[in-house]
């Protein structure tokens, strides 16, 4: 894939619908800022992405992944991080996050734009500290192991194994890689609760959907949800 560098950008996926827009964009292209001055998180949510991060965004021309592309990305980007920290307490959180010690450690967001794909990815790597409206909240690399960690060198791991498994995810779906999401699913077992709109349920998460819905089984039924505003776990709030 491409590289495109920027040293500052308001937010990687929205140049990515810049590019999109205005036809400046035919291949296979990554787009990389040292700093985002209005990150995007989920539900429009700002993600604060000051440097020591890898803030980066995926374009796809000529695709329409669907919805558990978010799925498959977070379960690779899940295994580089143990290819670089094998003993690191990480799980994927279902629909969007990966999480170190229960604390957010990074976000994924995709979206479909004029048929091509975007998948944007904000990792907190060297950080030394968080700021003080997340930091009971979130965390960084550098904050749990107390090591540095070569920003250009994960990106480039992480995107050969992304396009390495890419042709198996568009092949099988998520059917083949659901027992690893399984092994590290944040949720799987839990009782929780979860809010849509002014909507409330509440059940226990056993697992996701070939889709990527989050299955939740309530009074014996099972009920599966593609998003939410809001999930609660044992008390436990989770953004």
């Amino acid at each position: 894939m491409k590289i495109k560098f920027y040293n500052k950008t308001d937010s990687t996926n929205l140049e990515a619908k810049r590019l999109i827009n205005s036809d400046k964009i035919f291949n296979d292209t990554v787009l990389v800022a040292k700093i985002q001055t209005s990150g995007i998180g989920r539900l429009n949510r700002e993600w604060i992405s000051t440097k020591g991060g890898l803030w980066f965004t995926m374009v796809f021309p000529n695709q329409n992944f669907n919805s558990s592309v978010t799925i498959f990305t977070s379960i690779i980007l899940h295994k580089i991080l143990l290819y670089f920290f094998p003993d690191a307490p990480l799980m994927i959180k279902w629909p969007n996050d990966i999480l170190w010690n229960r604390k957010k450690l990074a976000g994924i967001l995709c979206s479909n734009l004029r048929n091509s794909s975007i998948i944007g990815i904000g990792l907190n790597i060297n950080q030394k500290m968080m700021p003080k409206e997340i930091d009971e909240l979130a965390t960084s690399l550098y904050i749990e192991s107390n090591k540095k960690t070569k920003i250009k060198k994960f990106l480039q791991i992480l995107l050969e194994q992304f396009e390495n498994e890419l042709q198996i995810y568009l092949n099988e779906g998520l059917h083949f890689f659901k027992s690893y999401y399984k092994k590290y699913d944040y949720l799987y077992g839990k009782s929780i609760s979860i809010n849509i709109h002014k909507n409330k349920w509440n059940g226990k998460a056993i697992g996701i959907s070939e889709k990527g819905e989050l299955i939740l089984r309530i009074d014996n039924k099972e009920k599966k949800f593609l998003s939410a505003d809001k999930i609660d776990i044992l008390g436990e709030l989770v953004n």
